[in-house]
């Protein structure tokens, strides 16, 4: 009898003690950070932020939905004191564990941003995997905002920058990976670059970063060549104008069927050479007709050609004009030869590089275009 009475006191014991935390908080008595946004405004560095607080969905309480939204402001001579000031003037603890984005003011990026990367890398707050954006108005602007159909700026610009990432349109780069090429050193990288166009948050292209500091911007027409390079798989759209009919355009959609990427040292040299092949399929013309075997093959030639310039180019800038390796050639390079990489400054040794691209194209898909085709009706 005593026996069964002692487990069952245990039983007891352990029922109260699983049931539930002793600290427990309800999540609508946390300010739950959406987003964040780092500036530099004089000689203060601003900390802002858009906060929103959880309620139950109508008749499911097992879902939520995201309601009063609100921003704030605040201050400080460097992170920590700008924080302590953040946290005096919400209401409830902040909870930055499903932050979607950190947005760094084109100010603030200019001065460097890898000191806040090291943050969010050292402190358990944040999700490593979170967007890092720079932006061309302050993220207060940003902020302020009114985004239809969805709840937050934050949302919208990671949404965004999500589809079109999945599509091959542009780079997802998380603080994980920023802080990866961080530990590289010796190499820039990039991050998307939005902005403020008739009064809609948009994707503006790459804000190139140079020892983590802004240095250069990459606008939305001229990116297709660092998504060659640095794309998992680039889905993008070339207009090749028909080369004996020039108002008529052909459209076709790309991808890389093979990317290959091999460094050499030749005469206290870096050599990089770039081997693509792309498949490319005709999505339409400006003004139907049949395409020929012969035109075809001009065709590829057209889209090779067009393909290897845009990288050329976009190759060049980063060489001259951001002087730094925003392609991270340098991995590749200390791969093949370790012990030249630990002898030079693969700084100065990538502005001189001699870079060689080839490129070659197969249209798989004419899009019933084919002359020989007979006609159904």
């Amino acid at each position: 009898m005593i026996r069964k009475c002692s487990k069952l006191l245990i039983i007891f014991i352990f029922s109260l003690t699983l049931t539930s935390c002793w600290d427990y908080e309800d999540i609508d008595k946390k300010s739950i950070a959406i987003s964040i946004g780092v500036d530099q405004v004089a000689d203060k560095v601003q900390f802002s932020s858009e906060i929103t607080k959880l309620i139950p969905s109508q008749g499911d309480t097992e879902k939520a939905q995201t309601a009063n939204v609100y921003n704030t402001v605040s201050y400080g001579k460097n992170f920590e004191d700008a924080r302590i000031h953040y946290d005096a003037i919400n209401p409830f603890p902040v909870f930055l564990g499903v932050t979607r984005v950190v947005i760094f003011g084109t100010d603030y990026a200019k001065k460097g941003i890898e000191s806040y990367f090291n943050r969010i890398g050292s402190i358990y707050d944040y999700r490593k995997t979170l967007l890092p954006v720079v932006s061309r108005e302050k993220p207060t602007e940003l902020f302020d905002i009114k985004v239809e159909k969805d709840i937050s700026v934050g949302f919208l610009i990671e949404n965004t920058i999500n589809s079109l990432a999945n599509s091959g349109k542009t780079l997802y780069p998380n603080v994980g990976e920023v802080l990866s090429n961080i530990a590289l050193d010796e190499v820039g990288y990039v991050m998307p670059y939005v902005g403020i166009e008739h009064g809609h948050i948009v994707y503006l292209g790459f804000a190139v970063m140079k020892d983590s500091k802004l240095v250069g911007v990459i606008d939305l027409v001229d990116t297709d060549g660092v998504l060659y390079l640095l794309a998992e798989k680039p889905i993008l759209v070339e207009a090749i104008p028909d080369p004996k009919k020039e108002e008529n355009v052909y459209s076709f959609r790309t991808a890389i069927k093979k990317r290959k990427i091999k460094t050499n040292y030749m005469n206290k040299k870096v050599v990089i050479n770039i081997d693509l092949d792309l498949n490319a399929a005709l999505r339409y013309q400006y003004y139907t007709q049949p395409v020929s075997d012969k035109k075809i093959k001009k065709l590829e030639e057209m889209i090779s050609e067009k393909v290897k310039e845009d990288m050329r180019n976009i190759i060049k800038r980063s060489q001259k004009e951001f002087q730094c390796d925003i392609f991270q050639f340098a991995k590749y390079f200390r791969a093949q030869y370790p012990n030249i990489y630990k002898k030079i400054k693969w700084e100065d040794a990538f502005k001189d590089a001699n870079v060689n691209v080839t490129v070659k194209t197969k249209i798989i898909n004419k899009n019933l275009a084919d002359p020989n085709a007979k006609k159904k009706y």
